[in-house]
């Protein structure tokens, strides 16, 4: 299966512009820490990952600012939006 970035890219333009149309331009985190499937376990489903690792949504988007400020933005940092994105998702969906 191949995925298009384009479309991805597309989906959560639109998505983003919907939101800050309903004049949402910030969203107050009610959470910060997170459970973390380390990545060598999350797409293993016939094993029970031996250890989970804690995220921090602040400390993700922290370090997504620095790296924009520094001009430094690099495939990694797409883990950094991922847990963003999906705390989005999950406690902001409409």
């Amino acid at each position: 299966m191949k995925i298009e970035l384009s479309l991805l890219e597309e989906a959560i333009t639109t998505i983003f512009n919907e939101i800050k149309e309903q004049g949402m331009n910030s969203i107050d985190l009610d959470a910060d820490f997170y459970w973390h499937v380390p990545s060598e376990s999350i797409y293993d489903i016939y094993n029970v990952p031996a250890q989970l690792d804690i995220g921090q949504l602040e400390a993700d988007y922290e370090m997504l600012c620095k790296a924009k400020e520094n001009e430094l933005l690099v495939k990694y940092n797409l883990k950094n939006i991922s847990a963003i994105l999906r705390y989005l998702s999950e406690k902001h969906a409409i």
